[in-house]
């Protein structure tokens, strides 16, 4: 079933983010989002505050409803054809929030009759743990989403808000290893655990390893895209987004608001400071101060980050 929505409910949620709105304020039903360059009546459109052919985009959507900033004039044209033109100063921002809101499947709390839950789990409330789930001797706090044939292991927390993705694996034990003097390979011991910490998502399939003596840790915020590998004992900070297919040796740190496109390598112990961004395929092989941008194999400074 889809959902809908009313126009009077999208202006309410959005509240002093409006800055103008033209056209008729009768309330109609709107059930979903455009996909780029299929507009559609019964959808709402939206035109990025960056494209230059804002103007003809607008013109030429078909949808009743259209986000749009201020660089969209209301013409003639869109008068003669009814339509509502919302404007802000981020459209971009403005529709992931209202799809986030309206638009999202919801999962009921509860947790699926496959799922195998270990007697010594805490699990918080308004929780959704699917099929095929493994919960291990864990914590998982308030209002998370762990999907299909998801593993979590013992020494995990999961604080509020959380959404793992199908086939991630949380808390395995890492391959930390030495040789000793006839070569042959002794494993380390893996006694920490992982600390998950609120609103991060873990996309599908990947896998984050417990910490050897101190723990694996995931800040606030942080969003992995799937088949990410994160290494034992490494430290996310806050808001550190990171794409599909990369590679966190162990004992990195990364600090907030870094951005780590898809396919890096980061090799064992490096640095990255806050407000980094690493360009797609690099391999980084020291340490990255706050606020540069690395590219390359080996990365190598590019430029400053400034924003």
């Amino acid at each position: 079933m889809e959902n809908k929505v009313k126009l009077s409910e999208i202006i309410s949620f959005l509240g002093e983010d409006v800055i103008q709105i033209h056209g008729t304020r009768d309330d109609f039903e709107l059930f979903g989002i455009s996909a780029i360059d299929k507009s559609e009546p019964t959808k709402i459109d939206w035109i990025h505050q960056n494209n230059s052919n804002a103007k003809q985009i607008a013109e030429s959507s078909k949808a009743k409803l259209i986000i749009s900033s201020l660089q969209v004039e209301y013409s003639e044209m869109l008068q003669k054809d009814g339509k509502v033109l919302i404007q802000v100063e981020n459209p971009y921002y403005i529709i992931a929030a209202i799809g986030n809101e309206f638009f999202i499947q919801t999962h009921n709390e509860g947790i699926h009759p496959s799922a195998v839950i270990d007697a010594e789990a805490k699990i918080g409330k308004n929780v959704h743990i699917g099929a095929l789930c493994y919960i291990g001797k864990c914590v998982i706090g308030d209002d998370c989403i762990i999907h299909n044939n998801v593993s979590i292991g013992d020494g995990v927390t999961v604080a509020s808000r959380v959404q793992v993705f199908q086939g991630a694996i949380l808390g395995t034990n890492g391959l930390g290893c030495f040789r000793k003097e006839d070569r042959s390979l002794q494993a380390f011991p893996h006694l920490g655990g992982l600390s998950v910490e609120d609103d991060v998502i873990i996309g599908a399939n990947c896998s984050i390893a417990k910490g050897s003596f101190s723990d694996t840790i995931i800040g606030k915020g942080s969003k992995i895209n799937a088949l990410c590998f994160i290494a034992h004992n490494c430290t996310l900070g806050k808001n550190v987004l990171i794409t599909g297919s990369s590679m966190l040796n162990g004992s990195v740190k990364i600090g907030d608001n870094t951005t780590i496109y898809s396919q890096v390598i980061i090799r064992d112990q490096a640095f990255v400071g806050k407000n980094v961004i690493i360009g797609m395929g690099s391999v980084v092989t020291k340490d990255i101060p706050s606020n540069e941008i690395w590219v390359g194999n080996p990365a190598r400074f590019l430029r400053e980050n400034e924003k």
